[in-house]
């Protein structure tokens, strides 16, 4: 997707609000799932289960829909603030 989706960094502690994270970032795109999966190069059933909450979902497709809707994963100690 050629526009980066902005949204406010998020802890992210379970799969269901990763899900939640991806579903916010097309819907600012004013796009539908079908169409959203087209372009991303995943499967509309995947984006689906991702959106969902899946635990089992593939992680290589995950951080490719998540680079795609211009998010980014870090990974930190716990408790470490910025």
């Amino acid at each position: 997707m050629a526009e980066r989706i902005k949204t406010s960094p998020a802890r992210v502690k379970s799969s269901t609000e990763l899900g939640n994270i991806v579903r916010e970032a097309r819907k600012r795109a004013a796009l539908d799932q079908e169409k959203t999966a087209d372009l991303l190069g995943v499967g509309p059933r995947f984006l689906s289960e991702l959106e969902r909450g899946k635990p089992s979902v593939r992680l290589g497709l995950v951080l490719k829909v998540l680079e795609r809707l211009g998010l980014e994963v870090w990974v930190s100690p716990r408790g470490w603030k910025p």
